[in-house]
């Protein structure tokens, strides 16, 4: 374009170099003085401040759009699920308390096991064994509902992560920048890692359940060994002439 523009002046000032009167009139007083030389020069001229100009024009201009692609880009995202998880983990952490027996607080569960699994029962009297075993039991039925009401509470809770998971996929397809896109990808996380965690908190109720069981069984079979110890006696009474 600029070699255009440059070749038809340069064809426009040839035609008056050609029409242009001798030298001895440029010398005149009164009579309009053309120089083709400056001419030239000044057309030159402009068309480079002209092609500067657009230049300009197209910087400022991509600039702009730079500017709209980068607020494009920090567009956060409509869409906050932190609430939400939050509350299923606190409905789930409720249910994991509600479960008093045996607390999952280190000092507290050692003292609390003790006193329901004592080490021997070879100080008790017998009424006092069957009260433990009473104890026993109802501290193993009460992991056995508490295990029950946790996996409950789960499975309640992945019908509401269902419909989470799929706003989240929504809202991350929807999404036109990379801020929003990057939330997006962060709440699938979050919610990745709350089912993990409700998945600990299953196991660990789970598994309660079944050490507080298992010590019960230990716990009858000493307690049966005691009784059967004190019943027999020393054997005297038993024994043949």
């Amino acid at each position: 374009m600029r070699r255009r523009m440059i070749a038809i002046l340069l064809g426009t000032v040839s035609s008056l170099v050609v029409i242009a009167p001798p030298a001895d009139a440029l010398l005149g007083v009164g009579d309009v003085v053309i120089d083709p030389t400056n001419l030239v020069q000044n057309i030159l001229t402009a068309t480079n401040t002209l092609e500067q100009i657009n230049n300009q024009v197209q910087q400022l201009q991509h600039e702009a759009q730079m500017l709209v692609n980068q607020a494009e880009d920090l567009k956060r995202l409509d869409y906050a699920s932190f609430e939400h998880l939050k509350r299923l983990l606190e409905r789930i952490d409720t249910l994991m308390r509600e479960a008093s027996e045996v607390t999952y607080e280190v000092e507290e569960s050692e003292r609390q096991y003790r006193e329901a699994f004592p080490d021997t029962y070879e100080d008790l009297t017998n009424e006092e064994i069957v009260a433990e075993a009473a104890d026993q039991w109802r501290i193993s039925r009460e992991a056995f509902r508490a295990s029950i009401q946790v996996q409950s509470g789960i499975v309640t809770s992945i019908a509401e992560a269902r419909e989470t998971l799929t706003d989240l996929v929504g809202e991350s397809q929807a999404a036109t920048g990379n801020l929003s896109v990057a939330q997006a990808g962060n709440q699938l996380v979050a919610l990745s890692v709350e089912q993990q965690m409700q998945m600990q908190q299953l196991m660990a109720a789970q598994y309660r359940m079944v050490a507080l069981e298992e010590s019960r069984r230990a716990a009858i079979e000493e307690q049966a060994r005691i009784r059967h110890k004190r019943f027999v006696g020393d054997g005297v009474a038993y024994s043949r002439d």
